[in-house]
């Protein structure tokens, strides 16, 4: 269950972040791409659980999420995730519900080519879960601190 340890992840994250300040965190934006196939209502739940007595103690969280992109290293044109969804149910029908791209995202490139030339010979960019915002209570008055 990756959803425990990416919840614990942002906690300890915002944590460090608000330490020495004099805040209370409101609502944290996670931004998840799309191709990280977690259980959101898991990783909800994860975070609740964990978030008791620290500065993210009334805090919400909110996960948006985004869509991948792919570069071809053959032909150098970019694709989005739409364009290859074929490829990827294809995946997902063979393996089933714990398809090798369910834990390791980065295997997309064996299992996927580019939709213009054929190549596996693609690179999956902007994977990472990032801290989008922030919502802080200080002094009694709300405010949103954007981290992108």
């Amino acid at each position: 269950m990756h959803e425990w340890s990416v919840a614990d992840a942002v906690i300890r994250t915002v944590i460090d972040w608000a330490d020495g300040k004099k805040i209370k965190v409101k609502k944290v934006v996670l931004g998840v791409p799309s191709f990280s196939f977690l259980d959101v209502e898991i990783l909800k739940e994860a975070f609740d659980m964990m978030k008791k007595d620290s500065v993210l103690d009334e805090a919400e969280l909110e996960v948006k999420f985004k869509d991948p992109k792919f570069k071809c290293k053959n032909c150098g044109k970019e694709f989005s995730l739409n364009e290859v969804k074929d490829q990827i149910d294809s995946v997902k029908s063979e393996f089933g519900e714990e398809y090798p791209m369910h834990f390791m995202p980065a295997l997309a490139p064996s299992f996927i080519k580019c939709p213009y030339c054929g190549s596996h010979d693609i690179i999956l960019e902007s994977q990472d879960m990032t801290i989008d915002e922030i919502q802080v209570e200080e002094n009694g008055t709300v405010k949103t601190v954007s981290q992108g």
